[in-house]
C-alpha cells in the first residue's frame, strides 16, 4: 500500500508541474504573450559534464575501477507573473567496462561504487515569489541546510539526491532566513531503479517529513541556527526520528582568523520506529586561518542508546563530507561514533591542498574503529573547467575492513 502511495505521489508531482507550466503558459499568452514568450525563451540553459574515475581496494576480492560520466542539462525560465520553473536532467553512462559493484550488476565479488547508469529528472519544480520576501517551491528540488549533516543533497555522488515536496524560504525578519520543507519522497543516490534485492540501494523512500530552519546572521560572531527535523520513512521506519537543535558557527579577526563551531542535537524515535530510543549529537570544532594556511581540529559524536541497541542517525545527510572520504560510516554503528580530526589546508600553484586526519572510536563499547588519513587537491583551471583528485586511506582496528580509495575528477561547465 506504501509503494502504491509513493507511485502516486510521483504521479501528482509530474501533473503538478505538468499543469503548472500548462497553467501559466495560458494565463500569459491570454494577457500578455510577448510577456510569456520572454519568459521561456529568455530563459537560462546550462550545461556541465562531470568525468570521474574511482579506485577501491577493500575487502572484496577484486578492486573496483568505475569510470562514469554524468552529463546534465538544466532549463530555468524567467519569472513571470511571480512563477518560474526549472527541469533538472542527469544521465550517467559508464565509460569503458564495467569494472564494479553498482549495487544494480553482478560484480559481487568487486568493491562497490555506487554511481549506477541511467537518465533521471534530478529536479522538476514550479516556484512563485509573489508574496514578499518569500518564495514557495513544489516538486522536486535540491534542499541543502546549514552544512549539510542534517539534511543535504548528497552531491559528492554522480546520481544526487534530491527531495519531492513543498518548501518555503522567508525573508520577512532582518538578518533571518526561515525554511520550512514538506517531503514525502526521497530521490536516493541509488536510482532511477532500486538495486539487486539485499542491498541498500532503494531507490525512493517514501515519507512524511517536516524540516524546519531557522538561520540569524546578525550577531556578528557567526551564524546561528536552530532546527527541528522530524521524520517518519514510511519505507524505512527504523530511521524514523525527530532531532531538535542549534549549530552556531564562525569567525573573528582580519589577517588571522579564528574559527569556531559548536552544534548539539536531541534525537528519539518517531512515527512508525519499531524502537524506542534517545540518543545526542554534538561537534565542536576550532580552527586558525593565517599566511594562506587553516587549520582545524574537531570532535563529533553520534551517541548510542546502549539500552535500545542504536545509535543517532543522519540519513538524509550528504554523508560523504564526514567521518572520511573513505565512507566507511554510512551508517551509524550501533555503538554510536567519536570521530576525533584534524585538518590543513594551502594553496599550492593556485591548486586548493588539503590533508585530514580522522580517530575513530565507539562511544559506548570501548571499540577502536580505527583511523583515516585523507588527501584532495583541486584546481580550478578557468570559468569552464577544474579539475579533482581525492585519496583515502581507512586502517581499521575492531570495525569493518581497511579500505583504499583514490579519485580523478574533470568537470566541464558550459
Amino acid at each position: 500500500m506504501k509503494k502504491m502511495e509513493n507511485y502516486t505521489h510521483r504521479n501528482r508531482l509530474a501533473a503538478a508541474v505538468a499543469a503548472g507550466f500548462c497553467g501559466v503558459a495560458g494565463l500569459s499568452f491570454a494577457d500578455d504573450p510577448t510577456s510569456f514568450k520572454d519568459a521561456i525563451g529568455n530563459g537560462n540553459v546550462d550545461l556541465n559534464f562531470r568525468y570521474r574515475y574511482e579506485y577501491v581496494d577493500d575487502a572484496r576480492p577484486d578492486e573496483a575501477g568505475a569510470s562514469t560520466l554524468k552529463s546534465r542539462l538544466v532549463y530555468t525560465s524567467k519569472a513571470y507573473r511571480d512563477l518560474q520553473v526549472q527541469v533538472e536532467v542527469d544521465n550517467v553512462t559508464v565509460v569503458g567496462g564495467e569494472t564494479f559493484d553498482d549495487l544494480h550488476n553482478d560484480n559481487t565479488n568487486r568493491s562497490v561504487v555506487a554511481d549506477t547508469e541511467g537518465t533521471e529528472v534530478n529536479q522538476s519544480w514550479i516556484a512563485y515569489s509573489g508574496i514578499d520576501n518569500t518564495v514557495i517551491k513544489y516538486g522536486r528540488q535540491r534542499i541543502n541546510l546549514d552544512n549539510q549533516r542534517f539534511v543535504g543533497g548528497v552531491g559528492w555522488r554522480q546520481n544526487e539526491q534530491t527531495y519531492d515536496g513543498v518548501s518555503l524560504v522567508n525573508k520577512s525578519l532582518p538578518d533571518t532566513t526561515l525554511v520550512y520543507a514538506y517531503v514525502y519522497n526521497v530521490n536516493r543516490i541509488f536510482g532511477p531503479d532500486n538495486g539487486r534485492a539485499g542491498t541498500p540501494a532503494v531507490a525512493d523512500l517514501a515519507s512524511e517529513a517536516h524540516i524546519v530552519n531557522l538561520n540569524y546572521k546578525g550577531l556578528g560572531l557567526g551564524d546561528l541556527s536552530g532546527y527541528s527535523y522530524l521524520l517518519d520513512i514510511e519505507d524505512a521506519p527504523a530511521l524514523s526520528s525527530k532531532t531538535f537543535g542549534v549549530r552556531f558557527s564562525g569567525s573573528q579577526g582580519d589577517k588571522t582568523k579564528l574559527l569556531y563551531t559548536a552544534e548539539y542535537a536531541v534525537q528519539s524515535d518517531y512515527g512508525d520506529n519499531p524502537t524506542s530510543y534517545d540518543a545526542d549529537y554534538y561537534n565542536l570544532e576550532a580552527g586558525v586561518q593565517a599566511r594562506g594556511i587553516t587549520g582545524k581540529l574537531g570532535i563529533e559524536v553520534l551517541e548510542a542508546d546502549s539500552s535500545a541497541g542504536v545509535a543517532f542517525t543522519t540519513p538524509l545527510a550528504t554523508l560523504h563530507k564526514f567521518q572520511g572520504f573513505a565512507d566507511k560510516f554510512l551508517a551509524t554503528p550501533a555503538g554510536g561514533i567519536e570521530d576525533v580530526y584534524g585538518s590543513l589546508f594551502t594553496k599550492v600553484l593556485g591548486a586548493k591542498v588539503g590533508v585530514i586526519y580522522h580517530s575513530f572510536e565507539a562511544d559506548a563499547g570501548g571499540a577502536d574503529y580505527g583511523d583515516e588519513i585523507d588527501l584532495v587537491v583541486a584546481k580550478k583551471i578557468n570559468d569552464h573547467l577544474d579539475v579533482l583528485v581525492k585519496y583515502a586511506n581507512y586502517d581499521a582496528e575492531d570495525f569493518n575492513a581497511d579500505t583504499e580509495k583514490f579519485w580523478l575528477q574533470v568537470n566541464v561547465k558550459f
